[in-house]
């Protein structure tokens, strides 16, 4: 089960009391104040984990509470400090102050990052050099919602039962469940493309996209958020649809999800690729397609193999070198 978006309730651990003591002195006529502070509350602490793909963690358990501070001993001893607590998430977490008004705290994209988002409350004084201790301070409590944005350099985009999920099986390391019904892939697939010259790039192949997706319809509003942090979308397209589909109407319905759902998602670079040329009826949809887009298609067959070198090639021509295939429609030779 993939889980991307959880609320939690956190609570950093309360001060120690400061201590109240009076100690005895054959030098002194009267007894000394000599109680120690109270320790620290322990932090609420999130850390990303770069193991972690998904929040499935917190589904079941959404309360959090770090321990609280020891009282301050006589002899002018002081509390041990609470332990803090660290909560791990996936890399591309945002965490965000629900009490607040959703105010994000923190995005947290790097392997390493990690952020105190409950602070302990601080030991109460002991009555060494004062005559009265103090209580501790109470640790902050706050409710908060973490969304997870998966990170990756490339995202593949296209309607249900397009070839997606054998397209990315066979470019990259990732192995999706494949089968030809809709809707196979229920959660974002990630994986790794690596190079001859030993770089690489992470593509996400994010399920579920259809008409209307963005109002909720079918599963492509709990996943579109995961294409955001894309720098490259690659589209593809089914040039062998069923009869009630037209591929420039799959490629115009698509990119108008991603305009109502966040217009910046249309100005990333989008490469387009015809799949199942190994159809029949593809050559002549893909003569029609082209004649109506004023872009470069790279036909493939993923389930074949034929064309995806070139695919590739060019995946790694537009991240790497920054060439752009907007607007570059390829030759009819």
């Amino acid at each position: 089960m993939f889980i991307d978006k959880v609320k939690i309730y956190v609570r950093a651990g309360d001060g120690g009391k400061g201590c109240a003591s009076l100690r005895h002195s054959r030098l002194r006529r009267f007894r000394v104040p000599d109680g120690g502070d109270g320790g620290r509350g322990g932090d609420i602490i999130i850390k990303v984990d770069p193991n972690l793909k998904g929040l499935l963690d917190f589904r079941y358990r959404q309360h959090f509470k770090a321990r609280s501070g020891a009282c301050g001993g006589s002899n002018k001893k002081k509390g041990k400090n609470g332990t803090p607590y660290i909560l791990k998430v996936p890399r591309g977490t945002i965490i965000r102050d629900i009490g607040s008004g959703y105010v994000i705290l923190r995005d947290l994209t790097n392997s390493d990052e990690e952020v105190v988002i409950a602070k302990g409350g601080e030991g109460g004084m002991g009555n060494s050099g004062r005559r009265v201790a103090t209580q501790g301070e109470v640790g902050e409590v706050k409710e908060i919602e973490l969304e997870l944005k998966l990170i990756a350099d490339v995202g593949i985009i296209g309607f249900p039962n397009s070839g997606k999920s054998t397209l990315i099986s066979n470019i990259s390391n990732a192995r999706p469940k494949i089968a030809s019904y809709p809707f196979t892939t229920l959660a974002p697939v990630l994986g790794v493309v690596t190079f001859d010259d030993y770089r690489d790039i992470v593509i996400c192949e994010v399920p579920g996209l259809i008409e209307d997706a963005y109002l909720g319809k079918g599963l492509g509003h709990s996943f579109l958020r995961h294409i955001e942090r894309t720098k490259i979308l690659v589209h593809l397209i089914d040039m062998a649809p069923p009869r009630d589909r037209d591929p420039f109407s799959d490629y115009k319905s698509l990119n108008r999800e991603l305009k109502l759902y966040n217009p910046r998602l249309t100005e990333k670079m989008q490469i387009l690729a015809a799949n199942k040329m190994d159809l029949s009826q593809a050559e002549a949809n893909l003569t029609a397609f082209r004649s109506k887009v004023n872009k470069r298609v790279f036909p493939i067959s993923a389930v074949s193999g034929g064309g995806l070198e070139e695919l590739v090639m060019a995946i790694k021509e537009c991240f790497y070198e920054g060439e752009v295939f907007q607007g570059r429609k390829e030759n009819s030779s």
